[in-house]
Order: structure tokens, then sequence, then C-alpha cells
């Protein structure tokens, strides 16, 4: 263990008896078959999910303040504000669903919680999908989102948040500032990162020993999907493989990163990935481990037993912005 790098323990829920109730029904639902076939497959069977995924983009709802922002001329990125003006602190917030699933009605929820509980403005970007764009116009995209957001909030009072893909587009939006090499001075870094059970693509044999072991505790992610989402994040084109495998971006000037992950999931696999790239680029980061937890269950506060994850890390966020 380096000074870079701390392997905590998370809050895991494997006492609690709804919790594990909740985890049988869904091993019965078999979730990972829609995420394992053919390319074409699993693009077909997403493509069918995200049809039946209808809801408003800007919520009708009074419970919050929302805005619209257009990023690059047509794509959505929503604000949510508690406050009837903008607070000084804001969280980036980026979902999840393995570059081809969309946004759905519960993340919208989330996003008012987090304002809640985090006393800061939420902005949602809904960037595009892997079915017709490759992942670094997402990365743009949501590097747009950025840029907005620094004409309101200073730097160090803005925390990036992400969960699966998104905290792994969040991962490659610190690649991409650096490979702008402005050393800060126009695009500096957010003061704070929370990366809920990103991924990568596995480039060696021991993260693909890793992965497959992990498999067989992993009731959402099959392993073979981190294989072949590397053709489906190129989307046809030419993309640099530090875009890709993720876990080995250029991590230099990342801000203080705490990253959430379960024993019970492949994507921990990329977590000594993640912790070297950290290491060599002389960046700070904790990984918090629950053991015996799924697939971003820190960010899924709903389920029996999660719920303390996702307060800690609203502590967290809390913690660090209440020094500001």
């Amino acid at each position: 263990m380096s000074e870079n790098y701390k392997l905590v323990t998370a809050p895991d829920a494997r006492g609690n008896f709804l919790y594990g109730l909740v985890k049988s029904a869904v091993i019965k639902m078999n979730m990972k078959q829609s995420l394992i076939g053919t390319k074409e497959e699993v693009l077909a069977k997403a493509a069918k999910m995200n049809q039946k995924r209808s809801f408003q983009i800007i919520p009708a709802d009074s419970k919050a303040h929302y805005t619209d922002h257009l990023i690059g001329g047509k794509y959505h990125c929503i604000e949510t504000d508690i406050a009837v003006t903008r607070q000084k602190s804001a969280v980036l917030f980026v979902f999840g669903g393995g570059m081809i699933l969309g946004s759905d009605k519960g993340d919208v929820g989330l996003c008012r919680k987090i304002a809640e509980t985090a006393k800061s403005d939420v902005w949602f970007p809904y960037y595009p999908m892997c079915h017709e764009h490759d992942i670094l116009e997402n990365v743009k995209m949501i590097f747009e989102c950025y840029e907005k957001m620094l004409r309101f909030y200073k730097p160090e009072n803005i925390v990036f948040l992400g969960f699966s893909s998104g905290g792994a587009l969040l991962m490659d939006l610190i690649t991409y500032i650096n490979e702008l090499g402005d050393n800060g001075e126009n695009i500096p870094m957010p003061g704070l990162l929370i990366p809920v059970s990103p991924g990568s693509v596995p480039v060696n044999d021991k993260e693909r020993e890793r992965l497959n072991k992990l498999d067989k505790k992993d009731i959402m992610i099959p392993a073979s999907y981190m294989e072949l989402a590397r053709e489906i994040m190129c989307c046809g084109h030419d993309v640099e493989e530090k875009y890709l495998a993720t876990a080995h971006g250029d991590f230099r000037n990342a801000p203080m990163t705490h990253f959430y992950y379960g024993t019970h999931e492949t994507l921990y696999a990329f977590a000594p990935s993640y912790a070297a790239s950290y290491k060599k680029a002389g960046a700070n980061c904790v990984i918090h481990v629950g053991k015996g937890m799924h697939h971003c269950y820190a960010m899924q506060y709903f389920i029996p037993g999660c719920k303390p994850a996702f307060d800690e890390i609203m502590g967290i966020i809390n913690d660090y912005l209440g020094r500001r």
C-alpha cells in the first residue's frame, strides 16, 4: 500500500434480511442475460429497453427548480436547484448504463435527492449512447457541461459523481482535461471525484483473470460484456486506447478521489489498476469496498441495506464542501 492509495471498508448489508431477498429476486430476473450475446444482439436488447423508458427530461413537479442547458446545440443537461437561486457548490452527476442504456425516471429523482442532501445544485447530462456515438463523443459532451458549470461555480466547489459507465466517463474526463495540456489555466480540475463502480476494458491477463473470477459472484454485469464493450464504445471509429481502458488513463492533477466497489461485482477487478494508475500519476485516492455487495449498490439507497453507503458518500461530499 502506498501513500497515494488507501483501501477501506464501506458499509455493507450482509446482515440485512431484506437485502438478501432483493438480491435473490434480482438473480431470478437474470439481468446479466441482457448483456450477453453478439454486439448486434446486445444493442438490440438495449434499444428495446430504452424504448420503454419514456419520461419527461425536464420534471414537471415543483419540488425543485429545473434549468435545461443545451450542449452542442442538441444534447440536454438538466440543472436541479433546491434553492431559488444557484448555490455556491454543484455536483456534476453522470448516470451509468454500459454506454447503451439511457437514463430513467429514477435518475431524475436521484438528482433531486443529491441536491437536497448535499445542499448543492446538481447538473445531469443526458449524454449520447454508443448505439450511434463513440465514447469520446460522450466525454466531449460532458466536458462541455463542465465548461459551462465553471461559469457559475469555482472549480474547487464542484464535485464529480458518477456510477458505473458514468463513473468511467468522469475518469475519462480527467484524462481528457490532462490531454488539453494547459496546466489548469483555462480548465482546472474539480475539487472532489467520487466514481461508483467505474469499469474499463481489460488489457492484460491479470485483469481478465480477476474479471472471470468475480463473474461467478456478479448478479448484474457479465465479464464477457467488458470485452464486448470495446467494440461498442468505438462505434466503428478509431478511439484512443486510454479512453477505452479507462483504468489506465492519465490521472495527473486528479482531485482527491473516492472509489466505491462491492466485492461481488465484476468491475471490482479494475480497482487495482485504478490504484496503480493513481500512484503513477502522483494522485491520491481511497477505495471503499463493501463486502458481498453488488454493482453500484452505494447509489441504490432505495434497496434495503444500501442506504448507509449512499449516506456515507453524501457525508464525504458535505464534509468536503463544508470546509470550502
